[in-house]
């Protein structure tokens, strides 16, 4: 796999930077060199950028090509191999972000309207500003729809990628503009850190995803969305049947545990150890392979990724927590890489400090939980899985401000849909409602 280059786009022109740098694969050898955009970049796509009404079919279009295309040059299978190169993805995850994109794109429309309330004769919903800068992640393909969304309700939007994820905006931009997407309406500029801080402060309204320090900077602003960690959990108030350890495990481990909704915590009314025990034993099966197997499960990190990791689970057991996982950390694979092994840890202490703890592999700490200690520890949550027969517990726990999203008995956590709001509702940030009064109304 010789490295690609991708250097910014701006409204459709792309610029050569003169400072580039090497993007390294989780395996050590380079996949792309990415150009740095400068601040005055910056500044140029601001002075270019411009929404627009842009119809469903251009969203369509796009999602078909970004699918299944060769966009830029680039065939879709390539596209998937470097994504899985550059950020130890499984392979298999890559390949369902693509479907689900495609997917979500087709159906930006019905999504936009049914997270809306019912149309009013007076009322018109509008963007709350005329220009978003987004911080994208690279933990997994999805998140992309957002600024998506941003595009289909007439926003201009100017895109800062993840770092170890520049492949994913880059293409779904190409497949966006071959669509018909204006490409006033859209810049993507790669850079380091700082270019992000300057978008976010230069735009009408900002998301930034990433961990708690990325996201604490702006976490009180108003014009800016902030999505962190998810702190994701369980309540098992319930016997460790088969099809509750069944779900246990899929919370835990599917998408292999990158997902802000994955499970990092599970509270519970039985035997911590015990519990732990059990999900250890069925997560310690996953394989170790590299990430682009077709029957890969676990992301795959660099050697000095598996270093760091290694040293926070060692640190947990330092502080009290107990490893019930075969494995303290990543074990490396033949291809220089490192599977990120399961890790379930877990304490008698409710308010063990470490609780909350999240890492971008299958992780979780099982800990105590009582009917006494009600709903109280789980937040901030942003989802809580409901495991037990009481029956007041859902509508609590929905009652919650605290926890974002509600799951009963073993659904996903993840779970989508068009009218599913993921943390609140995304179109109520991007719009707000206005009066509007015509000189001559309807009667009848």
């Amino acid at each position: 796999m010789s490295p690609s280059i991708l250097q910014p786009l701006v409204s459709g022109e792309t610029f050569a930077c003169d400072e580039t740098a090497d993007l390294p694969g989780v395996h050590g050898v380079p996949v792309a060199r990415v150009g740095v955009s400068p601040a005055l970049l910056l500044q140029l796509a601001l002075r270019r950028l411009r929404g627009a009404a842009v119809p469903q079919a251009v969203f369509s279009r796009a999602g078909e090509l970004f699918a299944e295309a060769e966009l830029a040059g680039e065939p879709a299978d390539e596209y998937r191999r470097r994504v899985v190169a550059a950020t130890g993805l499984p392979h298999r995850v890559v390949s369902d972000g693509l479907r689900s994109v495609r997917d979500g794109l087709a159906r930006l429309e019905e999504s936009n309207a049914r997270q809306l309330p019912a149309p009013a004769a007076r009322v018109r919903w509008v963007p709350r500003g005329r220009t978003l800068g987004i911080v994208t992640p690279s933990n997994h393909v999805d998140p992309h729809l957002t600024w998506a969304r941003a595009l289909s309700l007439g926003l201009g939007v100017i895109v800062r990628p993840g770092t170890r994820d520049p492949f994913t905006p880059f293409r779904l931009a190409a497949a966006l503009l071959a669509a018909g997407l204006p490409p006033q309406c859209l810049s993507v500029l790669p850079g380091a850190h700082e270019l992000g801080e300057r978008l976010l402060a230069a735009t009408e309204l900002g998301i930034v995803y990433g961990g708690p320090a990325a996201v604490s900077r702006w976490a009180d602003h108003p014009r800016v969305l902030t999505r962190g960690p998810g702190r994701s959990a369980v309540l098992l108030d319930r016997p460790l049947s088969p099809d509750v350890v069944d779900a246990l495990a899929r919370s835990v481990a599917a998408d292999a545990g990158v997902r802000c909704t994955n499970t990092s915590v599970i509270r519970t009314s039985g035997d911590p150890a015990e519990v732990a025990d059990v999900l250890a034993a069925r997560l310690d099966a996953a394989p170790n392979l590299p990430a682009d197997h077709p029957d890969a499960v676990l992301p795959t990190v660099s050697a000095e990724q598996a270093e760091r990791l290694r040293h926070t689970v060692a640190g947990l057991e330092q502080a009290g927590l107990r490893r019930h996982s075969a494995d303290a950390g990543p074990v490396p694979l033949p291809d220089g890489s490192y599977a990120a092994r399961p890790v379930v840890l877990s304490t008698s202490d409710p308010r063990h400090p470490s609780l909350g703890t999240e890492l971008p592999f299958p992780f979780a700490v099982v800990t105590r939980w009582s009917a006494a200690d009600g709903l109280e520890p789980f937040g901030p949550t942003l989802a809580l899985s409901v495991l037990s027969d009481d029956p007041g517990l859902p509508p609590a726990a929905l009652a919650e401000p605290r926890i974002r999203r509600v799951v009963v008995g073993g659904a996903a956590p993840w779970t989508s849909g068009p009218e599913l709001p993921h943390d609140g509702s995304l179109t109520g940030f991007l719009l707000e409602p206005k009066a509007f009064l015509p000189d001559k109304e309807p009667t009848g």
